[in-house]
């Protein structure tokens, strides 16, 4: 499992000036076989007042969706979330290295 560059984790690797090496072999390790699986092409994550985002990732960053106007799930329309641009970040190489798809990249 890949550790995300957020977060606590994001400070650790700061702190201990490991923040470049470790980006680079998330990049190094990126699969482009991997982009289809990935949590924010399929589903949506909802946080406890119901403001959307592309994943519990973004979440945690307070990234919410893209759409103007449908950031709440009681704006909810299911055309503008699937044809929305996803906000990404350089978190986003966790998800795309090794085996890919969030919660399931690996690195070898």
């Amino acid at each position: 499992i890949t550790n995300m560059p957020i977060s606590r984790f994001l400070d650790d690797l700061i702190t201990s000036g490991r923040y470049d090496e470790y980006m680079s072999l998330l990049v190094r390790s990126f699969n482009r076989d991997a982009v289809d699986g990935l949590m924010c092409r399929s589903t949506i994550s909802v946080d406890w007042q119901g403001y959307l985002y592309d994943c519990d990732f973004n979440q945690m960053l307070s990234l919410p969706v893209s759409v103007p106007e449908r950031k709440h799930i009681r704006d909810f329309d299911y055309q503008d979330l699937v044809n929305r641009k996803v906000i990404t970040g350089q978190h986003c190489f966790g998800c795309t290295a090794g085996a890919g798809s969030s919660c399931g990249g690996a690195l070898s």
